[in-house]
């Protein structure tokens, strides 16, 4: 799993995410000819890539499996389609992402669709119309997928429910718990009946209190950062597996005066033996 952050101010996109990478692969067949299907961890992974044109970025969460190769590299060598028709930008983006779910479905074509994993990839390009940049969310589970533009300046993806806490105020379970608990007469009051009086409510919580789209790229690239390592050391704490770790690594779209990616990695490649 991964914590992935996005961060988009009135001309940049702040991409950041941890190293901890899960894939998943066939390792054989059980008993009745099934195939068994495991996952596999990796702690330097990078999974922020930009494409041939250094004009989009994608970071990819869940499984980054798309047959012989991951998500990232097909990303790292494919030019993302552009259009200056905004709608027809808007469908080329959606062509890219089937091309990639054409793939991932031919890879796991004999594995039971129930037991495919799910990967989500955000992906931030310049508008063809403005300086403003845009983010899309592309999700893959069973076989479809689904293409929307994220609306939300600051967005979380992957494993981050200690981030969204600290940026909403609460936790989602808890709610869901307290919809369960609270009673009217002998019916639950329900967890979206809770969301929806949240909504409502006059006290503004944290992220609305943000006003990100004039926030400079160094303080967005702190907040981000800042999210990120607290869904890592809070994982870290907490009973169970960790889903997220290692570093944070960074990346840049900006999209004033003209486009350009910065690359603000959290490791490098070095000799194994100089770890100790």
């Amino acid at each position: 799993m991964t914590i992935a952050v996005s961060i988009r101010t009135s001309t940049d996109v702040v991409f950041a995410a941890d190293s901890r990478l899960t894939t998943y692969g066939r390792a054989g067949y059980d008993a009745k000819g099934e195939p068994i299907i495991i996952p596999q961890t990796y702690e330097n992974a990078t999974k922020i890539v930009r494409d041939t044109s250094g004009t989009a970025m994608v970071v990819v969460t869940g499984s980054a499996t798309l047959g012989s190769v991951s998500f990232m590299d097909y990303v790292a060598s494919s030019a993302v389609p552009s259009d200056a028709d905004p709608e027809k930008h808007e469908d080329a983006i959606r062509g890219f992402a089937d091309g990639m779910g054409k793939l991932r479905s031919a890879y796991w074509s004999n594995v039971p669709v129930e037991q495919w994993p799910d990967t989500v990839l955000l992906l931030a390009a310049a508008s063809p119309s403005s300086h403003a940049p845009i983010v899309w969310r592309i999700a893959y589970r069973g076989l479809n997928f689904t293409v929307e533009k994220v609306e939300n300046r600051v967005f979380l993806e992957g494993s981050y429910r200690n981030a969204f806490t600290l940026l909403y105020g609460y936790d989602f379970s808890l709610v869901q718990a307290l919809g369960q608990e609270l009673k009217v007469g002998d019916q639950a009051i329900g967890a979206q009946a809770l969301d929806e009086a949240i909504g409502k409510l006059k006290v503004l919580k944290p992220i609305e209190q943000l006003n990100v789209n004039v926030m400079p790229l160094q303080d967005a690239m702190d907040l981000a950062f800042f999210l990120a390592t607290t869904q890592v050391q809070m994982e870290r704490f907490l009973p169970g597996e960790a889903l997220c770790g290692g570093p944070i690594d960074f990346m840049v779209l900006k999209t004033a005066p003209v486009p350009e990616i910065l690359w603000h990695p959290g490791k490098t490649l070095h000799h194994p033996g100089g770890r100790w």
